[in-house]
């Protein structure tokens, strides 16, 4: 079908207010909006898609409210919804969500009948970005929707027609974001997957460090996954702020290069499931120079031999200052835990290191913690 000069303009006033951000531009597009509807111009599945991704990437509430009305049918509106938030228009995606149902992780819809043939699913998808499968989480680094709300554009976002693009700025997408969670308006799964693209992208932001900005719209990132996670542990009502998942995408993180900020992030926030990969991940375990600025900022987990790893881990490397910031944890660390720190410190003649361990092992004992035999351990420190 050939495309009328209303649609062109309509089309182009909506890339001029991504630009101008003007009130008259809202105006122009708007009355352009009405023409075409007075004019009962059709509009096929592509072209109504393409102008509500246009309508809410400039911010035109009163466009997108009047389209939606005037299309029965859009096959697909994950995508506008991504668009309103990367460009930081909160009362757009709110609207979508609240009035229009808008899922940002929804897949395409099929009508069960339809006069049209539709068009391929990556036209509208982005190359399949929706997963809403179980493997949704498989892999934290595959891109979603959420990925690309906080991508820059591109000027190829048009599904047909004319580009448009407007400059990203990563505050006012995480402002969006931030309003919208922290009103409950998204499920749990959707939940899940912002944090994950917020600290996915956080990580590649510190690892790569190419510039101040990355290490700005990484620390904003950060910011507003711990807003998350604090939601997610103090709200009640768990059904819009997320699950356990949350915690499964940090672990998932800890790899190697892994950035020091992200580290402190999970010791600061997520100590249980940074401990945790501690014990499981051996090479994890050599990494000292990353571990021992957490140590004055983890708290013990609730898993005894978490802790114990920890503490045999300094005491392998020799780090009695590190141990000594452990003294709080000693109701944490079972009679197992302290028999290994000890036996590594001996095995590597750390003298001072051995009678430390010993003395806090037999304080504990005083207390009924542990069962201790402190001639054994006693001979075991003489003979080194």
């Amino acid at each position: 079908m050939d495309e009328t000069p209303i649609l062109l303009q309509l089309r182009s006033a909506l890339s001029e207010q991504m630009i101008s951000h003007s009130k008259e531009s809202n105006s122009k597009a708007k009355s352009l909006l009405d023409t075409l509807i007075k004019d009962e111009i059709p509009l096929d599945l592509i072209e109504s898609c393409d102008l509500l991704e246009r309508a809410c990437a400039s911010g035109n509430l009163p466009v997108v409210m009047s389209l939606c009305d005037y299309v029965d049918f859009f096959v697909y509106r994950s995508f506008a919804l991504v668009l309103a938030l990367r460009s930081g228009h909160s009362d757009v995606a709110r609207w979508l969500i609240e009035h229009e149902g808008v899922d940002l992780l929804a897949p395409i819809q099929r009508p069960a009948q339809m006069s049209v043939m539709l068009p391929p699913d990556t036209t509208f998808t982005r190359s399949a970005l929706t997963k809403s499968s179980t493997y949704l989480f498989l892999n934290p680094l595959d891109p979603t929707p959420s990925s690309f709300i906080l991508r820059p554009y591109t000027g190829f976002e048009q599904l047909l027609g004319s580009t448009y693009s407007t400059e990203f700025d990563m505050q006012k997408a995480a402002e969006a974001i931030h309003e919208i969670v922290g009103d409950g308006l998204v499920d749990a799964t959707v939940f899940v997957d912002i944090f994950r693209a917020y600290v996915v992208c956080a990580a590649r932001k510190f690892r790569d460090r190419r510039s101040i900005q990355d290490l700005q719209e990484g620390e904003i990132c950060l910011k507003e996954a711990s807003f998350m996670l604090r939601l997610h542990e103090t709200q009640l009502d768990k059904s819009a702020f997320g699950d356990e998942r949350l915690y499964d995408i940090l672990a998932s993180l800890i790899v190697p290069r892994c950035p020091e900020e992200i580290y402190f992030f999970m010791a600061y926030l997520a100590p249980e499931v940074f401990l945790a990969k501690l014990t499981e991940l051996e090479w994890l375990q050599e990494e000292i120079e990353s571990i021992l600025p957490l140590v004055p900022i983890l708290k013990p987990s609730s898993v005894p031999e978490h802790n114990a790893t920890l503490l045999g881990i300094l005491s392998k490397f020799n780090r009695i200052d590190e141990v000594k910031l452990l003294e709080d944890w000693s109701d944490c660390i079972d009679e197992q835990g302290w028999d290994r720190a000890i036996e590594f410190a001996c095995e590597r003649e750390y003298v001072e290191m051995s009678t430390y361990l010993l003395f806090c092992k037999m304080q504990h004992a005083k207390t009924g913690l542990t069962s201790v035999h402190p001639v054994d351990d006693l001979q075991n420190i003489l003979l080194l």
